[in-house]
């Protein structure tokens, strides 16, 4: 596709303003690139709901048993706060959804001996045998999804995803400090003019 606007046509307004996301004065490409992730971004959220679904869990409870599940592996007296870190996810909503786990036989809450105000989660034997039974629809769909990547893409394509979660939080603030009554037309005029 070219990334020059069309003759004739007066292009948009540019939606970024870094260089970097700049190819030949346009953030064509950086739109581009966005839909791609908006695109690839559905296909795992499906996945997981489907993968949820298989073993009688949403997409969001499958997300944390799992984490819950192989995180418990490596990091002793796993707490809330380690998930919801790990997430990308408050404190608040893992609580919530671990409630609802702990509720259906998946995920045990223990006192946690070094601090007596927080939580040790620890997955359950029925939640094992789900997981475990699960593999056989998760790994094919897995290798599906990211089949197209030899394992130096694979690992440059952690790096820029884990940079990218990050920030994440702060553009939602962001938006909601310039736009706090959610009105774009109530922007202050200051904010608004293009630099």
């Amino acid at each position: 596709m070219s990334l020059k606007p069309a003759k004739g046509r007066k292009p948009l307004p540019l939606t970024v303003s870094r260089p970097a996301l700049l190819m030949d004065g346009t953030d064509i490409a950086f739109r581009d690139l966005l839909h791609d992730m908006l695109a690839f971004s559905a296909v795992i959220e499906e996945v997981r709901q489907r993968l949820g679904g298989l073993i009688g869990l949403s997409g969001t409870q499958y997300t944390i048993l799992t984490s819950i599940a192989r995180l418990s592996a490596v990091i002793p007296d796993l707490g809330v706060n380690q998930v919801a870190e790990h997430l990308h996810l408050s404190g608040a909503f893992i609580t919530l959804e671990v409630n609802k786990l702990v509720a259906a036989g998946l995920v045990t809450k223990a006192v946690n001996p070094e601090d007596r105000r927080r939580v040790v989660l620890t997955v359950t034997p029925e939640a094992e045998r789900r997981l475990t039974e699960l593999v056989v629809v998760q790994v094919p769909a897995n290798d599906s999804l990211f089949e197209p990547l030899s394992a130096q893409e694979f690992k440059a394509l952690r790096g820029i995803i884990a940079k990218l979660a990050g920030p994440g939080d702060r553009a939602v603030q962001l938006i909601t400090y310039l736009a706090p009554t959610g009105r774009l037309d109530e922007v202050p005029r200051d904010v608004r003019t293009p630099v």
